[in-house]
């Protein structure tokens, strides 16, 4: 279901979903007023999904009145479809709560829409949009033509192409989530979708590029490379909490490399020294789940509940870390700091590290 940045509105094909026929009378009259046509409307978020999945779509309206799903759940559901080609969905709600909006955000919306609106309000959000549609237009061509280059043989072009994607544009993204989260604690949540999607439309961009030269750098068979790049793109797919991709890159680098830094760690400690130790926590969590073997994520772990004063917590995480390696010494030595005497592993079942 890729879009296509290049069509004019009036050709775009847009769908409607709500099972409320007044919402969808007025719905449908303002996007014609800004030269949208509605292509179909469903009140069923299921036969919804089911278009979406076979036909090219561009623009996904939604109400928060469905017959037969949460529209949280149908906004992940759309993303889950296309991935990172997702079309952009749009919210129109009655309701605007903090929790709320929250909840849509990470489901993944590109707009929210409050009812009543004004047509130039609907109007700003549309270009908003197509503004974010267009973000990338000129990375997309670099990445087309490295992609050609590649099936030509040319891999050195290709790699200077997908280069181009990626240079000097490495803390953009970042800083766009960081304005989010900032308009988030403000309550500007228009605001704060728009600038949540620019950095995922970056970081998807970012992914392909490394994806891109790694696998030109194997063609090459510059292995090292390769490794390093697959790195760098489940390090975002991290950063984008897609743990089906992370471990399906993940699972590659561990074929040339088994000592690997895991990705999911990896943004844990980042997330940790810029003091956000809840999300750092679930990173390490998420890090757990790729490898439950690791010493090291049971001790970064440790520390997270440490800082968030839960002693006990972090206890248990040492005497894991400790099961898995009794000789791992900053782990002996954060036990006797937390608990008051040495750790002592008799009676303890000592787990078995795995090997990759």
């Amino acid at each position: 279901m890729r879009q296509n940045q290049h069509k004019p509105l009036s050709r775009w094909n847009v769908i409607v979903t709500t099972s409320n026929n007044d919402h969808f009378r007025i719905d449908s009259q303002s996007l014609k007023m800004l030269d949208l046509q509605v292509a179909h409307r469903f009140s069923s978020a299921v036969a919804a999904l089911d278009y979406i999945a076979y036909n090219t779509t561009d623009l996904v309206i939604t109400d928060i009145e469905l017959n037969d799903m949460d529209v949280h759940a149908f906004i992940a559901e759309v993303n889950a479809l296309a991935r990172m080609d997702a079309a952009p969905v749009v919210v129109f709600s009655e309701q605007s709560s903090r929790d709320f909006v929250l909840d849509v955000i990470a489901a993944g919306c590109s707009g929210f829409v409050i009812r009543p609106y004004s047509l130039e309000t609907l109007k700003n959000h549309l270009q908003t949009i197509v503004q974010m549609e267009q973000l990338s237009e000129i990375e997309d061509r670099l990445i087309a033509e490295a992609e050609d280059k590649m099936a030509r043989g040319d891999y050195d072009g290709a790699i200077e192409d997908l280069g181009e994607v990626v240079s000097g544009d490495s803390e953009q993204a970042e800083d766009y989530f960081k304005r989010g989260n900032q308009y988030l604690v403000e309550h500007k949540f228009a605001k704060a979708i728009v600038a949540f999607k620019k950095a995922i439309k970056l970081n998807s961009l970012f992914i392909k590029a490394y994806t891109g030269i790694a696998d030109a750098y194997k063609l090459k068979g510059d292995m090292d490379s390769y490794k390093v790049y697959l790195q760098k793109a489940a390090d975002e797919y991290a950063r984008l909490d897609d743990f089906i991709e992370v471990r399906r890159i993940f699972s590659r680098i561990l074929k040339c490399d088994a000592n690997a830094p895991n990705p999911y760690n990896t943004l844990g400690i980042n997330l940790r020294k810029e003091g956000k130790y809840q999300q750092a926590l679930e990173a390490y969590k998420q890090a757990l789940n790729l490898d439950p073997n690791d010493e090291n994520i049971h001790y970064n772990v440790a520390k997270s509940y440490y800082f968030a004063n839960e002693i006990d917590k972090t206890k248990h995480c040492l005497e894991q870390a400790l099961s898995i390696n009794p000789e791992f010494q900053e782990a002996r030595d954060f036990y006797r700091k937390v608990a008051g005497h040495d750790w002592d592993p008799d009676g303890k079942s000592m787990i078995q590290k795995q090997t990759h």
